[in-house]
């Protein structure tokens, strides 16, 4: 029995008819009922939506305000720690008196000095100028980088105040070239003072330089955990205040900013050239009841008795109260005319329906048709392509998804050819890149000292090291050089990631560490020198773990530092290789002005010190186990008594054995040397 074939032109064309009819139908009938109904609700629904919206704006401009805000307060809290850590550990510091004002510094960015009367004297505080002057380089960084927010940033105990900024104040230079401002009964001062230690802001006002509205965060900084002062900084608010008022729902409404003391400071029907600014409750655009709600800090959506909504929310980082206000007016309007639009509407799909059902049973079939014209064709172009013709292109151009198809095919085609013509091409690039790759392996391998004994003309001490990258260049590196003809430094490290971007940054680490390490220059200076240059451009944000070590041939003592890196072991004499704890200060390029701090130990003649990185005790076998700390000190305890060359090859050996055929992860290398004889004095 032969099945009635339709084809798709008639099926196409059917369904589009139906489609149509049922889809307008539909769309009429509920159009109407719908309309109906939006009468009958519309004015409720307007109210509770515009009541949902106007608080969820309120509250997100309130919390907008409040998280840049607390940016600046977090600032203020990093900068009381780092003043407090400064006085209490002062002789980490280089002494760098802060000057006073100069006329020459005028509108440049710089470090100034002010005492609170004549009876303080610059002996009397030279102490604490020469320690707070070490903030100018912090100081200028944080107002460089907001330098449209914080305009200065200034610290204050009972005698002196120091200020960063670009105005001299000359008007109050004294004959004795001091300048004097007694600040300790303004308000920044004592409430941060006198206050539960937290950041507190103050009352906003007007730039004296024209800027625009201005508030200043304040808390306070200890000495020996008692409060020794106040850092603060002035924050230009002109703009977090427009952004926050800049709220329309249509003629009439508008958003208005509270102070703590219920001073109007931001509204766009003020004209303010003063710092007299107009108080709430004497406002006429502010109901009375809910002035007294927005100074009680409380948050909510009212209506007044002559039909104005108010949304109000605190500002929970200053004490601040964010408010708009609409008329009700506004929300009614749509519905006066929704009568005339419900009848327009009505005959207008009465006018559409009839004309789009005609449009549709005269135009259906004749879509149809043009729709299967092109798959029809298309069909043949594949058949062709599919045969082996590749230069056989779809001659399609529609502007649809067939079109889409056409061009896809035709890719399709070129695609194919160029494969089979490229396939030669991208062998021969895989070959040019392992060949480059070559070049960097043996570039970064020359990078490292490879030729032992590396001192040979040193009876003192022996050293042997090693690198064993995962991939064909890596990151971990080591480096062992003379400082003067008495001490020698040696150091490991481990940079973050793996391949050609590691090894890039190991160069720059390598170089860093070998030029900072120059006599008399302690660990803590070089790590944190170091550290600074690291973190500028890092936006790869890469970091560094690094051990240093410093040896004093003649004494014996080893000043090291650890930037996050492993613990070393240490073989004392007729004994055993043990780990030694060291503090792990923060790795290098990971925080900009980091503080780190070193360690010291004594080292006898027959001593060793073993350095390695993570890729040892991390190396992992075919079970996914970790070789592990562990093992690596028990084939250390068998090879105490080995030279530096033998030692490290031995415990190569033993990971070997451990890992067998597992692949390697992660760069392996170690360090090993040996203290044997005091250099005479």
């Amino acid at each position: 029995m032969k099945l009635n074939r339709t084809s798709i032109k008639k099926q196409i064309g059917r369904l589009i008819i139906f489609t149509a009819v049922m889809a307008l139908i539909f769309t009429s009938v509920s159009g109407i009922i719908t309309m109906y109904s939006i009468k009958e609700e519309s004015a409720g629904s307007l109210t509770d939506q515009l009541r949902e919206t106007v608080d969820g704006v309120v509250d997100g401009k309130s919390n907008l305000a409040d998280s840049r805000l607390g940016l600046y307060s977090d600032y203020i809290l990093i900068l009381s720690d780092m003043i407090s850590d400064m006085c209490d550990n002062p002789d980490r510091f280089t002494p760098e008196e802060v000057l006073p004002p100069d006329a020459v510094m005028e509108n440049i960015l710089s470090m100034q000095r002010y005492f609170t009367s004549t009876d303080v004297k610059r002996e009397d505080v030279l102490d604490e100028l020469c320690l707070f002057g070490n903030l100018e380089g912090p100081w200028k960084s944080i107002i460089n980088k907001h330098e449209d927010v914080i305009t200065n940033i200034y610290l204050a105990t009972d005698k002196l105040m120091v200020c960063c900024d670009k105005n001299a104040n000359l008007a109050e230079l004294a004959p004795d070239g001091e300048s004097y401002y007694d600040y300790r009964d303004m308000s920044w001062y004592k409430k941060a003072m006198n206050g539960d230690g937290k950041a507190v802001f103050q009352k906003s006002y007007l730039d004296s330089y024209g800027r625009g509205l201005m508030t200043s965060c304040s808390a306070p900084f200890y000495k020996n955990g008692k409060r020794a002062g106040v850092v603060s900084m002035d924050i230009l608010i002109t703009d977090l205040n427009n952004s926050i008022i800049d709220v329309s729902f249509g003629a009439g409404s508008f958003a208005f900013l509270v102070d703590e003391d219920g001073d109007i400071i931001a509204s766009p029907y003020m004209k303010r050239n003063s710092n007299d600014f107009l108080n709430i409750k004497k406002s006429k655009f502010v109901d009375e009841e809910i002035a007294k709600r927005m100074l009680a800090g409380e948050r909510g959506v009212d209506r007044t008795s002559d039909g104005i909504y108010y949304a109000y929310a605190p500002i929970r980082s200053t004490g601040w109260e964010l408010g708009i206000s609409i008329p009700e007016s506004l929300i009614l309007e749509p519905i006066n005319r929704m009568n005339d639009s419900i009848r327009l509407t009505i005959v207008g799909f009465i006018i559409i329906f009839v004309f789009v059902v005609a449009i549709v049973c005269l135009y259906g079939l004749r879509l149809a048709k043009r729709f299967t014209e092109p798959i029809i064709a298309l069909e043949k172009d594949v058949e062709v392509i599919s045969g082996g013709n590749l230069e056989h292109r779809a001659q399609i151009r529609a502007n649809n998804e067939l079109g889409d198809l056409a061009t896809c095919v035709n890719k399709m085609a070129v695609s194919l050819d160029q494969y089979i013509n490229d396939l030669t091409k991208v062998t021969a690039e895989k070959e040019r890149i392992g060949a480059e790759i070559d070049v960097a392996t043996h570039i970064q391998s020359s990078m490292l000292p490879s030729v032992f004994p590396a001192f040979p003309g040193r009876k003192e001490f022996d050293v042997f090291a090693s690198m064993t990258p995962a991939k064909e260049v890596g990151g971990d590196f080591y480096d062992f050089f003379m400082v003067d003809d008495s001490h020698v430094a040696f150091v490991i490290a481990d940079v973050s990631g793996k391949g050609v971007p590691a090894a890039m940054f190991m160069v720059i680490g390598k170089t860093l560490i070998k030029d900072h390490t120059t006599p008399g220059t302690d660990l803590e200076t070089v790590f944190r020198e170091v550290n600074n240059v690291l973190c500028e451009g890092n936006s790869e944000n890469m970091f560094i773990t690094a051990f240093e070590g410093v040896l004093d041939l003649k004494t014996g003592e080893l000043r090291f530092i650890n930037a996050g890196h492993e613990m070393p072991f240490i073989y004392r004499k007729n004994g055993l290789f043990e780990v030694y704890p060291t503090k792990a200060c923060f790795v290098l390029a990971g925080v900009e002005n980091m503080i780190y701090k070193g360690g010291s130990c004594i080292l006898e003649p027959g001593d060793k010190v073993f350095l390695y990185t993570d890729g040892v005790t991390e190396a992992m076998n075919a079970n996914n186990e970790l070789y592990g700390m562990g093992r690596l000190s028990e084939i250390l305890k068998t090879v105490g008594d080995k030279r530096p060359d033998e030692i490290l090859p031995a415990i190569k050996a033993d990971i070997d054995v451990f890992v067998k055929d597992a692949p390697q992860f992660d760069d392996i290398a170690m360090l090993c040397i040996e203290y044997r004889e005091r250099m005479a004095k």
